[in-house]
């Protein structure tokens, strides 16, 4: 059966992905803390980002500021989306006897994932702190895709849109930047980032 706003890719691949789950403890235990706690390990990979010594004005602090602005950013616009798109159930309400549901949710909207959007707009944002920073955290961002779609919370387009979400206000935000220089000072300055810079030209002048 084929219902309304889920089509067969939708299906096939939800099907595929899914039918790992529940034959191996630890895949199904790596896909929950993945698709559960994906706020809570972002945080704390921004936590120790911030926090890794030397602690001065660096490229990788400020790729955490942008990157929290481009996760939240694209939180915002999903939720506004998910507002005027129709109903879409989540594979564990539409098929029950099919898809092994690994995680309790609410028979919400499936459509478009927040975690995907957050995730992939959190992981374009870290770009700015290099290649390799940015190779990695989009590599987390397709593990949190693949996990929501794996534990049975929700259809591949999905987290696709989703993503695709994250991506753009991810990239828009590094592309304006220059106007998130005063909140980049801002939280510098608050949570008292040494500008090491500013230190190494006043000792030239004196």
């Amino acid at each position: 059966m084929i219902h309304a706003g889920v089509n067969a890719f939708d299906f096939n691949v939800q099907h595929f992905i899914n039918g790992a789950a529940g034959h191996n403890p630890y895949l199904d235990l790596f896909g929950i803390v993945l698709a559960k706690f994906a706020p809570e390990i972002w945080a704390l990979i921004f936590l120790i980002m911030w926090f890794w010594p030397p602690y001065r004005r660096t490229r990788a602090r400020r790729a955490v500021i942008y990157s929290v602005v481009s996760g939240a950013l694209a939180l915002v616009v999903n939720v506004l989306i998910s507002h005027v798109a129709p109903y879409r159930p989540r594979p564990f309400v539409l098929e029950p006897h099919l898809v092994h549901q690994l995680l309790l949710h609410a028979r919400d909207s499936s459509f478009p994932s927040d975690h995907a959007a957050g995730s992939f707009g959190f992981a374009a944002g870290l770009l700015f702190a290099g290649l390799s920073d940015g190779v990695w955290a989009l590599l987390l961002a397709l593990g949190v895709a693949w996990a929501r779609v794996f534990v049975g919370l929700h259809w591949p387009t999905d987290v696709l849109f989703g993503g695709l979400v994250g991506i753009v206000v991810g990239l828009l935000v590094l592309a304006s930047r220059r106007y998130l220089e005063w909140l980049v000072t801002l939280v510098f300055a608050v949570l008292r980032v040494p500008d090491t810079n500013r230190r190494m030209r006043r000792s030239s002048w004196d």
